[in-house]
């Protein structure tokens, strides 16, 4: 603990996405798709206790699911971030962490602001799409690093979102997709950071 006190103010985009933060981020998309797509599920039958939901109850769960999906792979990115910092001797928090972080943060808010239009607007079949191509151009726009993987993976993303534009009932399967990625990109990239 007394190494952490010392630690170094540098100048770096310190929030990237690798290694563990993104198996986590990984788990949480699945787990977030697998519990929305039950949910829809039991509100389609009559068997199920989400079958005595309203409409608006429904968007609210499904909105509680997502929000704690965004904030709990939010809380993975920051303390995988910070660990990482802090084991090479660098405090976290710089000018241009901050920086990013707001804008990851505006950008998510933009995103969430664009995906609820379309729900509002009774385009639902356009809301998983919406958030597989908005998703990878987030990823690319905070691209600090230039990181070529992320921009592999930030392309995959698009395609897997103009993939479910073109294809029925298989949406969820193609946002499972993505984590089921996202925990590979985590691994590969788990790999080559403790490597160098």
């Amino acid at each position: 603990m007394a190494k952490n006190r010392n630690l170094i103010k540098n100048s770096n985009q310190n929030f990237k996405l690798f290694g563990r933060p993104s198996i986590f981020i990984g788990i949480y998309i699945l787990m977030g798709a697998f519990l929305i797509q039950e949910t829809i599920s039991g509100f389609k039958s009559d068997g199920s206790p989400f079958g005595f939901l309203t409409v608006n109850f429904l968007e609210g769960f499904i909105f509680i699911i997502t929000l704690l999906v965004f904030l709990f792979s939010l809380l993975a990115l920051f303390f995988g971030n910070r660990k990482h910092q802090r084991k090479i001797g660098n405090k976290i928090w710089n000018r241009n962490s901050k920086k990013s972080m707001w804008l990851f943060i505006f950008l998510i808010a933009l995103f969430y602001f664009v995906l609820l239009y379309l729900l509002r607007m009774g385009e639902e079949q356009l809301v998983i799409p919406a958030f597989l191509i908005g998703y990878g151009l987030v990823l690319m726009a905070l691209n600090f690093s230039k990181s070529e993987s992320l921009y592999y993976f930030s392309a995959l993303s698009i395609f897997l979102g103009i993939l479910s534009l073109y294809t029925n009932g298989i949406n969820f399967y193609l946002l499972m997709s993505l984590g089921v990625v996202h925990i590979i990109f985590g691994i590969f990239t788990k790999k080559s950071v403790t490597s160098q």
